[in-house]
C-alpha cells in the first residue's frame, strides 16, 4: 500500500518511481582475480558468533551493466590460523596471526585494494535459488593474469606518470599487476 496523506481540499499521494534493473547476477563458479574494496563491522548473523566483519570483494568479472561484480564475505573478528579472517590475512598480505599482538594489532585497511584471487562456488538455498560464495582465498600469483583486471580500466583513482604524461590506475602502493 502506498502511503497517502489527506489535506482539507486535496489528496496528496506519495509516488515511488522505480526503473527496471537487470536483477541480481551471480558469477559462474571458478577462480577469479579479486580485491577487497571495503571492510566494515557488521552485526553478528548468529548471536553465538560474536562481532563480525563484512568484507566487500570486487571480482575481475563484469555484470550485464559493465560494472565489476561485488560479493559480500562475512567472517568473525577472531584472528587465528584457523579463523576465516586469519586465512584472508595470510593469503592476501602474507601475514600470520603471530605477526600481531596487543601492541601491534591488525589494521584491516592493510587488506584494501591488494590484488588476490578467490575461488567461487555456488550453494543452493532452501528455496532452490543459488548464491555465489567465496570458498577459498588464493594468492594472486596463482590466478590467471593475461589481461589487466577490469577495475584498472574503470578505476577513477588514477595517477599521471610524470615521465610521459599518461594516466595509469593507482595500485595504492602495490606492484603493477
Amino acid at each position: 500500500m502506498i502511503p497517502k496523506r489527506e489535506t482539507q481540499d486535496e489528496e496528496i499521494k506519495m509516488q515511488i518511481l522505480i526503473a527496471p534493473t537487470a536483477g541480481f547476477e551471480i558469477p559462474k563458479p571458478g577462480t577469479y582475480r579479486a580485491r577487497i574494496i571495503e571492510i566494515t563491522e557488521h552485526p553478528a548473523l548468529n548471536e553465538d558468533w560474536g562481532p563480525q566483519l563484512l568484507i566487500k570483494v570486487q571480482l575481475d568479472q563484469l555484470d550485464s551493466d559493465d560494472n565489476p561484480i561485488l560479493l559480500h564475505y562475512y567472517c568473525s573478528q577472531k584472528l587465528s590460523r584457523q579463523s576465516k579472517l586469519g586465512k584472508v590475512v595470510n593469503t592476501v598480505i602474507g601475514k600470520v596471526p603471530g605477526d600481531y599482538s596487543d601492541s601491534n594489532r591488525l589494521n584491516v585497511a592493510d587488506l584494501i585494494n591488494v590484488p588476490c584471487g578467490v575461488l567461487i562456488e555456488h550453494v543452493e538455498r532452501d528455496d532452490g535459488s543459488k548464491r555465489a560464495i567465496i570458498s577459498a582465498w588464493l594468492a594472486y600469483e596463482v590466478v590467471d593474469r593475461k589481461e589487466p583486471p577490469v577495475w584498472e580500466k574503470a578505476d577513477s583513482d588514477s595517477e599521471v606518470d610524470e615521465g610521459n604524461g599518461n594516466t595509469t590506475p593507482s595500485l595504492h602502493g602495490h606492484d603493477p599487476i
